[in-house]
């Protein structure tokens, strides 16, 4: 697409909403920097926030632990408890100063004593809506996801303490009050009409009041007020919608990269910030290798007119990285990524079966058995496609045996080269395989105008990328700055 690139960010009327991770909120420091970040922002925006680093997966851990019968009176679940506790305790008193830190002190603890009553009543599910039978991973129950959303609910407290400090009007905002999901535990679907109404209740009139809102990512609450969370990467998931219901000018997903890398740094010695892409490249490099922001997220914002922006916590005066809904300028190569273990699946009709269906009833089995796919090639006879390499694929293997036959390959790579106008410009998929054609290919897709996959054996993988950007994108250019 030609034509002007747009500002900075959006025109939205709205306010911008700023979301911080897990490792910008990593210590006292970090949220210390987070708070003065927000207190410069042009105007009061509304703020979401991540557990502290490490939070969330330890108190999944707990919730695991006392499904196995643990009590959180004494034993490994009771000092796990403890030291999250004192952890906060320490950063709440290294946040403020003297009897100033009494009020943080005390929150911190009504929230931990909120954690040791849900988890009292964990037991077969008593109180808590935890089925103990399949209260496992981040998909428990209603009580399960009560104690996930502490890591947030401190998260909130400590933020909004810190802006306090800077003399900065800031409020807490419950998120339960405003991200109304169904109740599906764990990746709860949200409620987006629910959440424009509840957004202009709960937090515009904040913001219109000269006040920062501050409020947790990943946690919603169903119709009946019970705790939800939305899945990993549910804090980005929480800004976007909060965005999108407030017209914001733009959402910044603030983290500790400057924004999204041309490569994967683990591959590629010198990858550059790109300056803007659109989302639906955002989409294909967070699903294929960069962890970066949510895919759901800017597929969210961006389509309902709200740019999403990724920045470094730690170089704020970089722009970094604008993703808008489409891209200006010609076709181009932006990024690679890769996707390490990953497994490839080939199923083959017999003979004997039906010559039409074949591809309907392969992925019938796959819907069953609850498999995401993510590469597909197909002939009239067979199919292959992948998946993460942990995922169990036994029983829809065993199923899949009725019709065809099966073969299942480990030790895999995905190795995605992502621009835009990729189908257009002619030559640049033979750029692509001049440098692919050294390596042992298992399957290659191209479904869209901006991205091109290949499966290869996963220790090859990461020189494959740094070839593919030595040759295709080349070296870093200067950064651009606010």
């Amino acid at each position: 697409m030609t034509g002007t690139p747009p500002p900075l960010d959006g025109s939205g009327a709205g306010p911008l909403v700023y979301k911080f991770g897990g490792s910008s909120l990593a210590d006292a420091d970090r949220i210390a920097h987070v708070a003065k970040l927000i207190a410069a922002a042009p105007s009061p925006p509304v703020v979401v926030v991540s557990a502290v680093a490490g939070v969330t997966d330890r108190l999944a851990e707990l919730v695991l632990a006392r499904t196995r019968g643990e009590s959180a009176a004494s034993g490994p679940l009771a000092a796990g408890l403890s030291s999250l506790r004192e952890r906060h305790r320490t950063l709440a008193r290294s946040l403020a100063a003297g009897s100033d830190a009494d009020p943080l002190l005390e929150r911190v603890d009504a929230i931990f004593d909120a954690v040791l009553s849900d988890l009292d009543g964990l037991d077969a599910g008593r109180g808590t809506g935890l089925d103990a039978g399949r209260g496992t991973g981040l998909d428990g129950g209603a009580g399960a996801d009560r104690i996930r959303a502490l890591g947030e609910d401190l998260s909130v407290e400590l933020v909004v303490h810190a802006l306090h400090r800077l003399g900065r009007e800031a409020r807490a905002v419950d998120a339960r009050t405003v991200v109304r999901t169904d109740g599906a535990f764990g990746s709860a679907r949200p409620n987006v009409d629910a959440i424009a109404e509840a957004a202009e209740s709960w937090l515009r009139p904040v913001v219109a009041h000269g006040e920062i809102a501050v409020m947790q990512g990943f946690v919603g609450a169903d119709a009946q007020g019970r705790t939800t969370t939305l899945g990993r990467g549910g804090s980005d998931y929480t800004a976007a919608l909060v965005g999108a219901a407030l017209d914001a000018r733009a959402v910044h997903i603030w983290t500790d990269v400057d924004g999204v890398l041309s490569g994967d740094p683990r591959a590629v010695e010198a990858p550059r910030t790109l300056e803007r892409l659109g989302f639906q490249e955002a989409v294909e490099l967070a699903h294929f290798g960069a962890r970066v922001l949510h895919p759901g997220a800017a597929k969210y914002a961006v389509s309902r007119g709200v740019p999403v922006r990724i920045r470094s916590t730690f170089a704020p005066e970089r722009a970094g990285t604008l993703v808008l809904d489409d891209r200006w300028g010609p076709p181009e190569i932006a990024a690679v990524a890769f996707k390490p273990g990953v497994a490839l699946i080939q199923v083959r009709s017999h003979p004997s079966a039906l010559p039409y269906g074949f591809l309907a009833r392969v992925f019938g089995v796959l819907a069953r058995h609850e498999l995401p796919v993510d590469l597909v090639a197909t002939s009239h006879t067979s199919t292959a496609f992948t998946l993460d390499a942990d995922a169990d694929v036994s029983g829809a293997a065993r199923e899949l045996g009725h019709f065809a036959d099966v073969t299942v390959r480990t030790g895999l790579a995905t190795v995605t080269v992502v621009g835009h106008g990729l189908l257009e410009e002619p030559g640049i998929g033979a750029r692509v395989f001049q440098v692919v054609n050294r390596n042992r290919v298992h399957l290659v897709s191209q479904a869209s105008n901006v991205s091109l996959s290949f499966v290869v054996d996963e220790d090859s993988a990461p020189e494959l990328v740094r070839r593919l950007h030595r040759t295709l994108i080349g070296a870093r250019p200067a950064e651009v700055t606010t």
